[in-house]
């Protein structure tokens, strides 16, 4: 994705109301975050002091009500580097989720690239120190967070549970025979302070992984926990990763706290990342936060590339519009 196509989509999608006759639609609504910290890293090769944009992001969504009872919804999210790369072919444009999706009393069908149930599962609950260096990201193997290209999901509310599903073609080509294709369903559940998600997931040719999320809520304190089992499409070495997560919100401010341990799939030690944070919330769309971070046999290894024994601390500001 080039700036150039980025620039046509806008305008496209300002005309789908109009190109298409009998229906409405409101207008498009553009949207994004920038999420940029300043933080000291130090790991096994040395130390740096680094400027980084965490998953900061642009969009644009919308709905177009039909003269049926289907109601037509839209969105398409690019991922910014506002930091390092500048150039489009140095990855400073990333395709997010990207779908058109059709809504009624049956539920709801969504087509094109989307986060997997596996990976939305419970995930508020638990993951406060989202899109940073403390990311539960880095403290798991990759292989079943997945954005999935080429999927279909569903969506509806069955009494107390939201449960999707989805299924991605992984190489759709006549030649590919569809290696990589992705299964995967989830269960949301709220019952009063208690939040509760099961999620499952196959990738063909990775391996099935099974994950539980509990949430509860006590006052102004939130406490999160996940177990996920991994099972490799090849080999007995099935591995259990886990985290706990916990917040207390003092008037502006959020004290945050996460502890993971993700099991070694060799002899070596269990890499484990802890974090402690805070936030301070400006307004509704503006937080500062800063945090250290530390992780122990290649705790922070698996989305932040620190290896070792490594350690981070980081200030910034989260800006959505």
């Amino acid at each position: 994705m080039n700036v150039q196509n980025f620039n046509k989509t806008i305008p496209l999608c300002l005309l789908i109301g109009t190109a298409l006759p009998g229906i409405a639609t409101a207008s498009p609504e553009l949207f994004g975050k920038a999420n940029l910290s300043v933080a000291s890293l130090d790991d096994d090769n040395g130390s740096s002091t680094a400027v980084t944009s965490h998953s900061s992001r642009i969009g644009v969504k919308g709905s177009i009500e039909t003269k049926s009872s289907i109601e037509v919804s839209y969105r398409l999210v690019w991922q910014v580097d506002m930091s390092d790369d500048s150039k489009s072919s140095d990855d400073h444009l990333k395709s997010r989720e990207q779908y058109v999706g059709l809504k009624d009393h049956w539920g709801e069908l969504r087509i094109g690239r989307h986060d997997t149930p596996y990976k939305k599962a419970g995930k508020k609950n638990v993951e406060f120190f989202s899109d940073s260096f403390a990311d539960w990201n880095n403290i798991i193997t990759k292989k079943h967070d997945k954005r999935a290209d080429s999927s279909v999901s569903y969506y509806n509310t069955v009494g107390p549970a939201k449960v999707s599903f989805m299924y991605a073609g992984g190489d759709d080509s006549t030649t590919g025979e569809n290696a990589g294709d992705i299964l995967s369903g989830a269960a949301d559940m709220k019952f009063d302070d208690i939040s509760f998600a099961l999620a499952y997931q196959d990738i063909d040719t990775t391996g099935t992984a099974t994950k539980v999320v509990v949430g509860y809520k006590l006052g102004d304190s939130n406490f999160g926990i996940v177990a996920e089992n991994i099972e490799p499409e090849v080999g007995n070495n099935d591995t259990t990763n886990t985290m706990f997560s916990a917040k207390h919100k003092l008037d502006n401010y959020t004290v945050k706290f996460t502890y993971g341990v993700a099991e070694a799939t060799t002899g070596s030690d269990d890499p484990t990342m802890t974090a402690l944070g805070v936030d301070y919330k400006i307004d509704s769309n503006v937080t500062l936060f800063a945090y250290w971070a530390d992780g122990a046999d290649g705790g922070l290894a698996a989305d932040s590339d620190l290896a070792g024994e490594a350690t981070v601390i980081a200030a910034g500001i989260v800006a959505k519009f």
